[in-house]
Order: structure tokens, then C-alpha cells, then sequence
């Protein structure tokens, strides 16, 4: 009979007020833990004390996350929901993780992640989302943990693209796993204040090139944080030449890079080939537009191709020695391509084509002939239309049309060059050889 009396005196430790089914609750040292991972679960269990701190989800068959599966869990630390089937994360589904240090969503098939999917979780350290299917990761999504965030996991996905403009805040980032991704291009000077990182995997991506970053080569004095950084860019076909010399020139233990170009150093380990194999060709502009007849209002096309090693960036200058922009009457395209819309005089005059590589550069002067094709009625009543303008090989064929002209004159205006005709109607064809 005494035993209902000696109950309440009984220490409370191990016992938890609510457990979902199937899956097991400690609490030790006043931390409680719900462990249901390989339990069959569909979705997150309404039922989880909300108390918890560590919550273990993984191997389970949860398709998506949000609403109020993770309502009022102010306290939770560690959240694991590796290997599931999760496909969406629903905006704001983990707004209430104030406290969480480490979330898991590796193993699962995410394609995207939205601008608000990680929304609240403002003291995230740990962030692992490898082994899914994403093809896009929003700038924004990294937002509310950028100077809080210590280790980013987001190998082997479909990634094209990542937000460098992101990445390159993250203060507090120790460790950035890429590898085995679709990535061709890292943009430059994104690692330069990432003065705590001590491991960055690249490998198995698609990179050609690498462009140097002061904390890699040295122009950044070792930090108290880590004096050597970990550097894998191995399984990427690069393009050996000057422009990864500073990658040859890095003494590390992991040196696994191998050369897939140019040709004669294809297979190569980096460390294999003497530095002065990794040279660079300055550009050599081979075609160019030589002659082109513009009329006022009308479209050209410029051209301009060079070839090098690295592959030359083309530039235009305008006659007033600008860089040429696109505008809505300018179009300058990556190929050397130049189309401009001929409005005004200012258009006359040379323009000037740039091809700049890491070797050098090379210039081509362009000087386009400006003129317009008009028809000039001398009376007032007289219609005059002018109509085309065709250039077939070097001759232009301008139609002039004119109506209610009896004894009067037409005046085409073609280069500076006047014309005259006369007649009660004119649609007559003219050919001026250029």
C-alpha cells in the first residue's frame, strides 16, 4: 500500500510525457532526445514532444516537409532527415528553429531550394544536403545563417551554377564540399575573405580553368584559424596553361590534378609537368569586316573573331572611344559579333575592335561608309516614297517610288549623291555599282 505513496517521490529521469509510436525517447541530462529513424514514417509525426532537442528522421519514406511539423520546437539542436524521399520543402517549414546547430537533408530528392525554405534558422552551423537531385539553390535560401554557417555540403547533385555572391559571405565557413557536380566556372575573388576555410572539394566537376584567389596563393598570410587549406579540384578536365600556373606552383600533399588540354599534356599529373609548359598564345584576330557600305536607319553587323590561348573576350569601342554596351540600339555579342542601329552622324567614324587574353591583346580598326538612299520630290504635290534598299555583292539596288509628279523632278539622294528623274510615275529600278 505504500507503493502508490512512494511514486511521486521517484526521480523523473528517462521518462519522457510523449513518444510517437514506434520510435524510442531519452532524455539524458535534461536533453531529450526522439530517435525514429527506420520506422516506415510517411510523414514527420504530429505527436513529437515539442521539448526536443535532438530529432532523428532518417531512412524513412517522408516525401515533404512544412506546416506544423516542426511548430514551437524553439529548442531543438539537431534535426536528421537523411535518406527520405523528400522531393519539396514547403517556405518557411523550419521558421520556429531558432536553436538548431545541424541540419541533414542528404540522401533525399530535392531539385530546388527556395528563397525562403531555410527561412528562421538564424544559428545554423551545419547544413548537408548531398546526394539529391538539385539543379538550382537560390541565392536567398542561405540568407539568415551567412555569418553563422561553418560547414556546406552540397555535393553530388546537378549543380550548373552556385551562389558565389552568397558563398563569398560566409565568414564563418570551415568546410565547402562541391564535388561531383556539373560546375564550369567559379567566380573569381569568392574565397578571398573566407579567412576560417580550411577544406574546399571541388572534384569531379566540370572546370576548365580556376582563377587564382589571394587566399590560395599566398598574397593572404596564413590565418590563426588554419595555415594550410585542403584543395581538390582533381576529375576536372582542365586547360593547362599560364592561367593555372599558380595551381602548379601550390605545394600540397593531395595534388591530384591532371591536365585533359592541350593535347601533348593530356593525363598528366600537374606536378608531372615543368612550369614552363603552362604558357598562354596572345590573341591573333584572323577575320574581320573589311568594308560595309550603312545607310541611315538600317542595322549592320560588324565582325570580328580572334583565336588564343586562353580564348580571347572581344570588345568594341565606338568612334568616341567608348566601350560599346548593349543599348536598345547596340548589340555586342560573345562571339565578336557587333550589330548597331545607324541613327545619327555621331555612328560614322572607325570603330575598333579589342581581342584580350592573358597573353595580350590584339586591335582591328573598322571604318564603315555612312550614307542614305532618299527621294526628293521639287513640288509640294507630289508623293514620293522611298521604298528598299538591297545589297546583292558590291552593288546596291535602290527602289524609288513616286506618284502625281507630271513635269516635275525626283531627286535620289544615294552617298552624298544626288540623281535626278522625271516622269507623270515613276517605279524604276536603280543600280549604282559601289
Amino acid at each position: 500500500h505504500l507503493l502508490p505513496l512512494l511514486l511521486p517521490l521517484l526521480p523523473t529521469w528517462g521518462m519522457v510525457s510523449t513518444c510517437p509510436f514506434h520510435c524510442v525517447c531519452r532524455n539524458l541530462s535534461e536533453s531529450l532526445s526522439t530517435l525514429c529513424a527506420d520506422k516506415g514514417l510517411l510523414f514527420v509525426p504530429p505527436n513529437v514532444d515539442r521539448r526536443t532537442v535532438e530529432l532523428r528522421l532518417a531512412d524513412n519514406f517522408i516525401t515533404e516537409v512544412g506546416g506544423s511539423d516542426f511548430a514551437n520546437m524553439t529548442g531543438l539542436v539537431d534535426l536528421t532527415l537523411s535518406r527520405n524521399t523528400i522531393h519539396h520543402i514547403r517556405p518557411m517549414a523550419f521558421a520556429d528553429l531558432e536553436s538548431l546547430r545541424s541540419l541533414h537533408l542528404d540522401g533525399n530528392r530535392l531539385t530546388t531550394l527556395g528563397p525562403r525554405d531555410l527561412a528562421g534558422l538564424v544559428n545554423l552551423q551545419h547544413l548537408i544536403v548531398n546526394n539529391n537531385q538539385l539543379v538550382k539553390v537560390s541565392p536567398q535560401v542561405f540568407d539568415d545563417f551567412l555569418l553563422t554557417l561553418e560547414d556546406l555540403d552540397m555535393s553530388y547533385n546537378n549543380l550548373k551554377r552556385v551562389p558565389w555572391e552568397s558563398i563569398q559571405n560566409m565568414a564563418s565557413l570551415h568546410t565547402l564540399n562541391l564535388d561531383h557536380n556539373l560546375i564550369d566556372h567559379i567566380a573569381e575573388g569568392v574565397f578571398g575573405e573566407l579567412y576560417k576555410l580550411a577544406r574546399l572539394d571541388m572534384t569531379s566537376n566540370r572546370l576548365r580553368t580556376l582563377p587564382p584567389d589571394p587566399l590560395f596563393t599566398g598574397a593572404i598570410s596564413p590565418t590563426p584559424y588554419n595555415a594550410v587549406i585542403s584543395l581538390n579540384f582533381g576529375g576536372n578536365p582542365l586547360h593547362c596553361n599560364c592561367e593555372l600556373l599558380w595551381l602548379r606552383r601550390l605545394v600540397r600533399r593531395d595534388d591530384m590534378e591532371t591536365c585533359a588540354t592541350p593535347l601533348h599534356l593530356a593525363g598528366k599529373y600537374f606536378w608531372s609537368i615543368p612550369e614552363e609548359e603552362f604558357t598562354c598564345e596572345p590573341p591573333l584576330i584572323t577575320r574581320h569586316t573589311h568594308k560595309l557600305w550603312v545607310l541611315e536607319g538600317q542595322r549592320a553587323t560588324l565582325k570580328c573573331r580572334a583565336i588564343g590561348d586562353p580564348e580571347p573576350v572581344v570588345h568594341w569601342v565606338s568612334p568616341d572611344d567608348r566601350i560599346i554596351a548593349n543599348t536598345s540600339r547596340t548589340s555586342s555579342f560573345s562571339n565578336g559579333t557587333l550589330d548597331i542601329l545607324v541613327t545619327v552622324a555621331r555612328d560614322d567614324g572607325a570603330y575598333t575592335c579589342i581581342a584580350i587574353n592573358a597573353a595580350g591583346e590584339a586591335t582591328a580598326t573598322f571604318l564603315p561608309k555612312l550614307g542614305c538612299c532618299c527621294c526628293f520630290c521639287s513640288s509640294k504635290t507630289a508623293l514620293c516614297n522611298f521604298s528598299s534598299v538591297v545589297f546583292l555583292a558590291s552593288t546596291l539596288i535602290c527602289y524609288c517610288f513616286a506618284w502625281n509628279v507630271p513635269q516635275y523632278s525626283i531627286k535620289t539622294y544615294l552617298f552624298r549623291v544626288y540623281f535626278t528623274i522625271t516622269g507623270t510615275f515613276t517605279a524604276q529600278k536603280y543600280t549604282f555599282l559601289l
